[in-house]
Parts: C-alpha cells; sequence; structure tokens
C-alpha cells in the first residue's frame, strides 16, 4: 500500500488519528469521522485504509464498524512512559508547588480504569516512602489526583466504570453513595479533597492538549492537613496551573 503523499495529507491523516483517539473507548464511525474531519468520503476512506494498514487504528466490526486505536498506536504510547513527556513539561510546576507548600506533590495520568504515578516532586516535609508510589497504578478514585481524574470523566463513562469497579470500591470501604457524593463535592469545587487517619491532601484535574486529563495533588501528614489548608493546597495547585 502506497502512503498518503504531502504535508496536506499528512495533516489529515494526524487530523484522523486525533478523532479517532478522542473516540476511542466507545469507537467512531467513519460516517461521524467524516463529519469531525470536514473531508469527503473518498479521501476519508482512503487514509483510514492506509493507517488501517499500518496498525495505527483498527476497525471494531463488534461495534458496528467503530473505529479505535491500533496496536502500533499503543505501541508508541507504552514507549513514551520510559521518559514521559508531560513530566518533563511539568516538572518546573510541580517543583514551585514541592517549594511554596514543603510537602509532596504526585503526577498521575489516567490509564483506562487505572491511574498511574508518573512522577514525584518533594519539598522539606519529604514523606520517604512515598517514592515507592511513582511507576504504581490504581482504580480511579483510589487517591487524591486519581479521584479528581474520576470525576472529570464524563457521565455515560463515569456511570459505566462506576457499575464495573463497585465491588471494589465497596471493600475500600467506598459506598455507592460515599462515591457519588465525593465526585459531586469534586465537580462543584473543582477540585477533591481527601482524607484519612495518616495522609490528607488535595487535587486537581485539568486537561492537557493532545492528552487529556492529568491530576496533580499535594499529600502530607493528617496533622499537617487541616481543611482550611486542603483548600489552600487546591489553590495554590490551580494558580499554577490556570496557564496550562
Amino acid at each position: 500500500m502506497q502512503p498518503v503523499q504531502g504535508i496536506q495529507s499528512l495533516a489529515r491523516a494526524f487530523n484522523l488519528l486525533d478523532i479517532i483517539a478522542a473516540h476511542h473507548e466507545t469507537g467512531i464511525a467513519q460516517t461521524d469521522i467524516q463529519i469531525a474531519c470536514g473531508l469527503d468520503r473518498t479521501t476519508v476512506h482512503r487514509m483510514l485504509s492506509f493507517l488501517a494498514g499500518a496498525q495505527y487504528i483498527v476497525l471494531d466490526e463488534a461495534t458496528r464498524g467503530s473505529w479505535r486505536l491500533g496496536i502500533r498506536s499503543m505501541g508508541i504510547g507504552l514507549q513514551a512512559f520510559a521518559q514521559p513527556p508531560i513530566t518533563e513539561r511539568l516538572k518546573p510546576v510541580m517543583k514551585t508547588l514541592a517549594r511554596l507548600s514543603k510537602d509532596n506533590v504526585f503526577l498521575v495520568c489516567r490509564m483506562g480504569d487505572f491511574s498511574y504515578t508518573l512522577h514525584l516532586e518533594q519539598g522539606t516535609m519529604a514523606i520517604t516512602g512515598y517514592r515507592a508510589l511513582v511507576g504504581g497504578t490504581r482504580l480511579l478514585g483510589l487517591g487524591t489526583g486519581s479521584m479528581a481524574l474520576l470525576a472529570a470523566l464524563p457521565d455515560a463513562q463515569l456511570d459505566a466504570h462506576l457499575e464495573r469497579h463497585q465491588s471494589t470500591y465497596t471493600a475500600n470501604r467506598f459506598s455507592p453513595y460515599k462515591m457519588q457524593c465525593a465526585i459531586q463535592r469534586t465537580r462543584q469545587l473543582g477540585y477533591c479533597l481527601a482524607s484519612d487517619p495518616a495522609v490528607s491532601g488535595a487535587g486537581v484535574a485539568f486537561e492537557i492538549h493532545g492528552l487529556g486529563y492529568v491530576g496533580l495533588s499535594i499529600l502530607s501528614s493528617r496533622p499537617r492537613m487541616s481543611v482550611a489548608r486542603r483548600h489552600e493546597m487546591a489553590d495554590l495547585i490551580l494558580n499554577e496551573v490556570k496557564g496550562l
């Protein structure tokens, strides 16, 4: 199969990939892709055929002909985790937050139904054991930044997620009512406040163009994190990321 020629065609192909990536979970039909990109049927079909042949996308027959990202797109994404570009971009912000708060600043991203801890910056009140959390995953909602990411999901995706995993939340002492309260509170405030007997903090989810939502959280021992200070930490994060 001959590759699509020309810079304009290359830009169009990447635009198609972006559209399909944005609808990866549910899949997207060719007619909807045409509407989203504004190209004619023949051009869209030709580009989809090329991208599918190169395994960047795949046609999911189970969803009546919807397109999803393919194995090659997944491979590129996984390779990026060796040195995540978003970590390098947000390190200056995280260092500022760690300096101002003197506490522990986490960066998390969404990985399907889970959150993945990408990076940690620590201030003078560092908690040594927190280093072990970097590179770990947990179910969305079972963490401060993770809850902020969960609350940012569209309603349909959120409802499906909660239905899939309520037994796990219940095992972690999050009843359906408690989960809904936490999600609604996070949405109303624009950030997550979290507390347990040992650790407390605040987390914010915000969108990065081309990536989606990521979460930043500031955590410390509970004695350092009164309710008022948790709100202050959330405001601190919001102020630092507003330009992003």
